[in-house]
């Protein structure tokens, strides 16, 4: 049975998948499969790239590949509208490394974040023909810029719109819509990032050069490093196809990543095997940087780029950045914290606050107060522009849907989006938005249900299990990692580290093991030496330590009483 009560973080906890209670480590881990349903010899365990669904299942993909196959062949000018995230920079880049090796003439244009917001523009689209591009393949946006696809369809260019992005009940009139979130696509669970679309095309794009003897002499594996990234920033299911592609990528990153992927990790100081995580806290912010506080154009040149001083200059310049943001970020959420006050609806936007931060801002309040927030900048034309984050059972892309008419040129996905609010707007927005998270809140899965995989005794805190568990890998939304509980322990000792970081003994009175803590002043006085508690988090291999070592990583405590 589970303890009863909430958490100190007031989650109530539940079964992940089945009662699982033991304390022996080879038990848990078959106990652990037969609740998962699971045998060593899964398929789950060992990825196929094989595996990867037929590119022309998704819907308009080979009206799509059959005219970038013919641009090619023709000699005409493709022109790639990139997006300012890690998603976009990434997607943008292999389009434009494994095009060029097609022997293709490309350009391609990426959106400042401040002056032009998400999505296409009219404008871009008449430069693009402008410029002689009889062709134009974007990535990571243009389901919902309605005008840029009128525009180019006026201009006789042919606009294919590879996204990801939720659509709106009436699709562009694009040349061809390559978007696994169609109502009538589904393709691979409508789980892919921009990136991910753009790879699959990219693998149609093959199938009809080679149908042709034409197939280009570049093995399309090669950029699984980036879309591996772009997955992980642009944080998607790793589950079913995303799964075979994040597994894949991080073997390409741990042994032969690209020139931009090197320089960054040099940069970054990664001298340990790259894992998601590393991904999400070391190479996405770095990516994002650039579209946040300057342009994501030099992210995409170092992620396309083939000269290693180039990149290694270029990876500096964002970490710099990065660290710029990490400063303006801070203030701009102390701002808005102070602004909020103690309001039930997390809704603000203020003329000083920077385009860059806005979105990852709106992050920081969702976390910290468990429900949506929506953080807006002001354009120099005067308009709001705003950033949503979701928490767990909500789904910003619906949220968004749901305020429409408030908004213009919006767009996003079930854990972010954001778009413009109409002149005069904002309270009917603000007011239009709390009623829809209060809608989703009471039909959604009760998102202060903490899940754990079951009860553990000290004997199971050892390094086999804790090998065994890193077979889950990767790890990340829609497959987070195995959390235990374990279960009367006592504190025998608390050390606070540098950078929030705390240590702990703990003890069953004959065993002994390390605990880690990261943010232990969200748990107050809950882990104080002497103490006899139940806690809630991961086992890990302790690589610092080496030697077979093990710790656990606390995420919660048992709440007393």
């Amino acid at each position: 049975m589970l303890p009863e009560g909430k958490t100190v973080k007031g989650h109530t906890l539940a079964w992940r998948h089945g009662p699982l209670q033991a304390d022996d480590p080879a038990i848990a881990w078959e106990r652990l499969l037969e609740c998962r349903g699971m045998q060593e010899s899964d398929p789950f365990f060992a990825p196929r790239l094989a595996d990867l669904p037929d590119p022309f299942a998704m819907m308009d993909m080979d009206k799509a590949a059959t005219r970038v196959a013919a641009a090619i062949a023709d000699g005409e000018k493709i022109h790639i509208f990139g997006d300012f995230d890690a998603d976009g920079v990434n997607g943008t880049a292999i389009l434009l490394e494994a095009l060029l090796a097609a022997g293709a003439i490309v350009s391609s244009s990426i959106p400042h974040r401040g002056d032009d917001g998400h999505g296409i523009g009219v404008e871009p689209v008449r430069a693009a023909t402008a410029a002689g591009a009889k062709l134009g393949i974007s990535v990571d946006t243009g389901t919902t810029c309605f005008d840029a696809c009128t525009e180019a369809k006026t201009q006789g260019f042919d606009l294919i719109v590879s996204d990801h992005h939720l659509p709106e009940q009436t699709l562009p009139d694009a040349f061809a819509l390559l978007n696994p979130a169609r109502a009538d696509c589904g393709f691979a669970g409508r789980k892919l990032c921009g990136t991910g679309v753009a790879f699959f095309l990219l693998m149609a794009v093959w199938k009809k050069l080679a149908e042709s003897d034409a197939r280009p002499d570049f093995d399309l594996r090669q950029l699984l490093d980036r879309v591996a990234v772009a997955t992980i920033a642009d944080v998607m299911d790793i589950v079913g196809v995303n799964r075979i592609l994040v597994y894949h990528g991080l073997q390409r990153l741990n042994s032969k990543p690209s020139t931009g992927m090197q320089a960054l990790l040099t940069v970054a100081k990664i001298k340990k095997t790259v894992s998601a995580e590393t991904i999400g806290f070391y190479l996405a912010p770095r990516i994002n940087a650039a579209g946040r506080l300057q342009h994501g154009e030099a992210a995409m040149r170092l992620l396309s780029t083939r000269d290693a001083d180039e990149a290694l200059m270029l990876a500096r310049t964002l970490d710099e950045t990065n660290k710029q943001r990490r400063t303006v970020e801070a203030e701009v959420f102390k701002q808005a914290e102070l602004i909020l006050g103690d309001a039930d609806v997390l809704a603000v936007y203020d003329k000083r606050w920077h385009a860059g931060v806005v979105g990852l801002v709106a992050g920081r309040l969702a976390r910290k107060h468990g429900r949506p927030a929506a953080v807006g900048f002001v354009t120099p034309d005067g308009a709001v522009r705003v950033s949503l984050r979701g928490t767990p059972g909500f789904h910003v892309g619906n949220l968004l849907n749901a305020c429409s008419a408030y908004l213009e040129g919006f767009g996003g996905h079930a854990g972010a989006g954001g778009g413009t609010v109409k002149s005069g707007q904002w309270d009917a927005f603000t007011d239009a938005f709390a009623k829809t998270i209060l809608e989703q809140a009471a039909t959604a899965d009760d998102h202060k249900l903490k899940a754990i995989d079951g009860i553990l005794g000290m004997g199971c805190m050892h390094i086999g299990l804790a090998e065994r568990l890193t077979r889950f890998e990767p790890l990340g939304r829609g497959n987070p990692a195995c959390l235990w509980l374990l279960k009367d322990v006592q504190i025998a000792d608390r050390r606070d580290l540098k950078g929030g970081v705390t240590r702990l003994k703990l003890t069953d009175g004959s065993r002994w093991l390390d605990g880690i803590v990261f943010g232990a002043s969200g748990m107050g006085d809950a882990i104080e030496p002497g103490l006899t508690v139940s806690l809630i988090g991961q086992l890990q291999k302790d690589d610092w330590r080496g030697n077979g070592a093990v710790q656990f990583v606390v995420e919660d405590v048992i709440a007393e009483g």
